[in-house]
């Protein structure tokens, strides 16, 4: 028997709108952070298995967010949806799109996510949870995971590049993969990065790559942008986006840690945070 559809208020936002939001990135601090990141095919197992699953769930989104009045079948209905968010003429769109989940905060604190298979067994929706977003498939490589070890004293408060700007607190690791960067190959913009402290300043050591060539790593030339820069402020510095920088979307890295950091962007750091954002090179 299928698990029918509790969600008792549905908020669905258009993504693409967020990402330029920015007072919605004030009014929810963890913005674009969602820890939900799923491939074009990982997109398309969501999908099933919440027409498995959440038939109903779906027949109701299509309704509220395209203002559907027309009467037709569920089926026609999923359909409908499945060629709006997954394909194009018959096949799978480079970057499809996919539902995800949270409480009203936007954050999962119960850690709880959507099947991505429909082989996947059925769950309950936790109570208080809703749909917080319609998220785009970046296909991301497989990066190296890292993280800081404690971020209690010192954090990154603030990210500026370009006309982009992120507020955000305290956390060992932010992924902020949501918030887009959008940018120019041969492009000048200006990166601007804040310390935060919650007792007293000091001196940080900063870290930075972009994947130019969004081969999954940041090991090529040119791919660090910030090496020992070292400040209780804010630091700046211009990045120039390499001509032959390949097109699409990529992953930003900073580091920040008192204990000096790492040139290496694979390894963990000591006292600071970790910050991660999607660049879209154009």
């Amino acid at each position: 028997m299928l698990i029918r559809n509790r969600i008792l208020i549905i908020m669905l936002y258009c993504m693409a709108a967020f990402f330029s939001s920015v007072s919605y990135a004030n009014q929810y601090q963890n913005y674009g952070m969602w820890d939900d990141i799923l491939s074009p095919v990982q997109a398309v197992g969501r999908f099933q298995w919440l027409e498995k699953c959440y038939s109903g769930l779906l027949v109701e989104t299509w309704e509220r967010m395209y203002d559907a009045t027309d009467l037709q079948s569920e089926q026609d209905t999923i359909n409908e949806l499945k060629k709006t968010w997954l394909y194009e003429d018959g096949r799978l769109k480079s970057f499809p799109q996919y539902l995800t989940f949270g409480n009203e905060d936007h954050e999962n604190p119960v850690n709880w996510k959507a099947g991505i298979s429909v082989s996947e067994s059925c769950k309950t929706i936790p109570v208080g949870y809703r749909i917080i977003g319609l998220i785009t498939s970046f296909d991301f490589k497989d990066y190296c995971k890292i993280s800081a070890r404690d971020s209690s004293k010192g954090y990154i408060k603030q990210v500026e590049f370009g006309t982009f700007t992120n507020i955000s607190g305290a956390n060992n690791l932010s992924n902020f993969w949501g918030r887009v960067i959008q940018v120019d190959r041969g492009g000048n913009y200006h990166l601007v990065v804040t310390p935060g402290f919650t007792v007293m300043a000091w001196p940080e050591t900063w870290h930075g790559w972009i994947d130019w060539n969004r081969d999954g790593d940041f090991s090529d030339k040119g791919e660090a942008i910030l090496i020992n820069e070292v400040s209780d402020e804010a630091i700046s510095k211009l990045i120039k986006i390499p001509a032959n920088a390949k097109p699409g979307f990529t992953k930003m890295r900073i580091t920040m840690d008192v204990g000096g950091g790492s040139r290496n962007p694979c390894n963990n750091i000591r006292f600071g945070e970790v910050e991660e954002y999607t660049i879209k090179i154009n």
